[in-house]
């Protein structure tokens, strides 16, 4: 378990009365063990986060679990606020009732150790943007804990949305703050983004959307022949190399027989969920007549 705190400093709080070294507190948990880690400070509130993670990433090597807030009045708790794990995504979007009521941590938790580059958008409930993009850097390991207020000052608005894009995996969590200093938090996912595909070699239309889940990427390829007013859908799934896509689809052969068809698609370049436009390539393959197409490029435009 590693604390960090600030530009990605080690932290060292204390874990069940034990102070942390260097910011890092060696667990060992037993298969189907549970446990609980209380961390506390003496002193006056400050803000860190803690990492789980391990150096033998085997298949039955994992944790679930969630993190809970208590708020305190002297040694009274006047209120408690669960929250589940911060999940790493590249792109998010949060709605919210009250903009003056959110509170937003990020953490940039990247494994290859890179600087991660934000961008913030606040958008009305009409979904016109309010203000200036926010642009943040976080330096790897880095942490930054504010209210929405401070990252927008001067914004007048109650209902909307926030958009939040990476162009590396970061870690966050949202909380409203309701008067009374009650808290509540809120889900911060990864969202979809659709692109429209325009194919250099195939007369057809298709659509392609797309969002992350932690390491992976995920969506739906759909698409109709020019005329034709059905859509055929399926689902899509792979992850970010080295800056670049790479997605796998499979699926029955659309004539009805027992006929499977594999596409791999790849990005030309590196690839954001919220990039403009972007290109690629793919190929597919018949395995019941032993073939493969041809390379078929593509150009990707973001669907507003």
């Amino acid at each position: 378990m590693k604390f960090r705190s600030g530009a990605g400093l080690p932290w060292n709080p204390l874990v069940n009365g034990t102070s942390v070294a260097e910011g890092t507190l060696p667990i060992a948990v037993n298969p189907g063990a549970t446990m609980t880690f209380k961390i506390t400070l003496p002193g006056s509130t400050e803000a860190g986060y803690a990492m789980l993670m391990t150096p033998d990433a085997n298949l039955t090597n994992s944790l679930e679990g969630h993190l809970t807030y208590y708020v305190s009045d002297g040694d009274l708790v006047t209120d408690s606020v669960g929250v589940p794990p911060a999940r790493q995504f590249l792109a998010s979007s949060l709605p919210f009732e009250d903009f003056n009521s959110i509170c937003l941590a990020f953490a940039n938790t990247d494994l290859k150790e890179r600087s991660a580059h934000l961008k913030l958008r606040v958008l009305s409930d009409t979904n016109a943007q309010i203000g200036q993009t926010n642009e943040i850097t976080l330096v790897n390991g880095e942490h930054t804990a504010r209210y929405l207020w401070q990252l927008f000052p001067g914004t007048t608005l109650s209902r909307g949305r926030l958009e939040i894009e990476s162009d590396v995996p970061i870690s966050g969590i949202a909380l409203t703050q309701a008067p009374g200093n009650q808290l509540s938090s809120l889900p911060l996912e990864s969202t979809t983004r659709t692109y429209s595909v325009e194919l250099n070699s195939l007369d057809e239309i298709r659509h392609m959307t797309l969002w992350t889940e932690s390491l992976f990427v995920k969506g739906y390829l759909e698409f109709k022949d020019y005329g034709d007013p059905e859509w055929t859908r399926y689902a899509l799934f792979g992850q970010i190399v080295d800056g670049k896509l790479h997605l796998h689809v499979d699926h029955d052969d659309v004539s009805g027989l027992d006929r499977q068809w594999f596409w791999y698609i790849k990005s030309d370049g590196a690839f954001t969920p919220g990039q403009q436009v972007w290109t690629g390539s793919s190929y597919a393959a018949a395995p019941w007549i032993n073939y493969i197409t041809p390379k078929i490029t593509f150009t990707a435009t973001l669907v507003p």
